[in-house]
């Protein structure tokens, strides 16, 4: 089966962030480029550091409550190649649970924690997409490689259709919801 990412960026990242009703997470935020890091995190500010030395002029700061910021190639003014290499350049800078849940995502290596969250923050993701409509998005499974992704096919939702104005405006309202995590869709 095709893997393929929703927003660009090979990032699948895990656009991580929570809830979309705007409710805090206990769990934090994690996934690239969001991350829980704290304002005087050193790995969120050499992230961030990082990003513009190696491309992204326009990459911030953490804000204030120390989450890097969610977006894409596009969101940075950069093209696709330039924003995923320095993502690959920087990913060291992640902090743990990012780094983890972005290596998952990237080559099949899931430790069970990080599957967890990714599944806990898929679904607040999958409600929050339900909830601005798009009814049939579906929950997260555990793919054939153990990775954590959406079964869009599965749901009736065609990989082309996830590209529409209309869809990513709304993939890219809940990937930049604390609490909520985008994934790998098959």
């Amino acid at each position: 089966m095709k893997h393929t990412t929703v927003v660009g960026a090979a990032a699948v990242l895990a656009m991580l962030a929570a809830g979309c009703n705007g409710s805090s997470s206990s769990g934090g935020s994690g996934g690239a480029p969001s991350a829980d890091a704290s304002t005087g995190s050193p790995s969120a500010v050499a992230y961030s550091a990082c990003m513009r030395s190696h491309g992204v002029p326009s990459f911030p700061d953490p804000d204030s409550s120390g989450g890097l910021p969610k977006g894409d190639a596009q969101q940075f003014g950069v093209g696709a190649s330039q924003y995923q290499a320095a993502q690959r350049a920087c990913q060291n800078l992640l902090p743990d649970y990012t780094a983890s849940l972005t290596q998952c995502l990237m080559t099949g290596d899931c430790p069970a924690a990080v599957v967890q969250r990714a599944l806990t923050e898929g679904r607040t993701f999958a409600q929050c997409m339900r909830n601005h409509g798009v009814p049939s998005w579906p929950d997260p499974t555990i793919d054939s490689t153990g990775r954590p992704s959406f079964r869009v096919t599965a749901a009736g939702i065609s990989i082309a259709s996830t590209r529409s104005q209309w869809m990513l405006a709304r993939l890219g309202h809940c990937q930049g919801q604390r609490g909520a995590v985008l994934l790998r869709q098959e």
